[in-house]
């Protein structure tokens, strides 16, 4: 088994929550669902068309995130229309919407968000690769929103190994899940936050199941867990280091 290492990076970026209604407001990385997408568009996979070939049991997903932002909130100028034939200003209203957006905390920096990929079929996670080393990408990625383009930079390529233990500490995004018998070890400045996110999609674009519970620590970067159980993970030995993921 091998998984390939990117990195996405970009000057802003807004994935908004499921739940909001009129002020748009964001996750501090993206969701899984969004993950699969951008992969699925370095392909050449359209809109919608992609749900079957990269479910959860078919594509696996780690995140982590490589740099240290804020959220600030930017309020935008939307037309008011209820039909379509409104959009072309005729009625001349419109509607402004707090949208909240990530930003890098020193803006001379990007955000900067590292992908693990895995897929089960051999001539997907070819194509993957090669367009991602070749930087040959099909759809342009994006971090949540078209206005905030984005790059894709390409890390390494590994052979993870499989560990156990009771006691880890993981360089990825958790799902909360793996915590149901075990507790965080709380370190100086640690910031934890926990985001409800969609997991996966049916063909017919509803969710399998309920979105899930996932937590980073947006201080350090890494987060150190106790459990009661041995869990299973993975170890990456590459040229930036050493790592610890869990796939989302």
């Amino acid at each position: 088994m091998e998984i390939i290492i990117f990195d996405l990076v970009g000057k802003m970026a807004h994935f908004r929550k499921y739940y909001t209604n009129s002020s748009s407001l964001t996750y501090y990385f993206p969701p899984r669902t969004t993950i699969i997408g951008l992969i699925a568009g370095i392909i050449g996979y359209k809109r919608d068309t992609y749900y079957k070939d990269f479910s959860f049991e078919k594509a696996k997903v780690a995140i982590s995130i490589k740099s240290k932002f804020k959220k600030i909130i930017e309020t935008l100028n939307y037309i008011w229309a209820e039909k379509p034939t409104e959009l072309n200003l005729s009625k001349k209203q419109h509607t402004q919407i707090p949208l909240e957006i990530l930003v890098s905390l020193n803006l001379n920096d990007s955000i900067r968000y590292r992908i693990y990929f895995y897929h089960t079929d051999e001539k997907i996670f070819k194509d993957v690769i090669d367009r991602i080393i070749s930087n040959k990408i099909i759809y342009p990625p994006y971090l949540g929103i078209s206005e905030f383009i984005a790059k894709i930079d390409f890390v390494d390529i590994v052979k993870p190994q499989i560990e156990k233990s009771k006691k880890v500490i993981f360089n990825s995004v958790i799902n909360l899940d793996y915590l149901k018998k075990g507790k965080l070890i709380h370190k100086d400045g640690s910031i934890y936050i926990k985001e409800r996110m969609p997991f996966d999609f049916n063909e017919e674009r509803n969710l399998k199941e309920a979105p899930k519970d996932f937590i980073v620590d947006i201080k350090n970067g890494t987060i150190e867990v106790e459990l009661e159980e041995e869990l299973e993970y993975f170890s990456i030995d590459y040229k930036l280091g050493r790592e610890n993921i869990l796939f989302m």
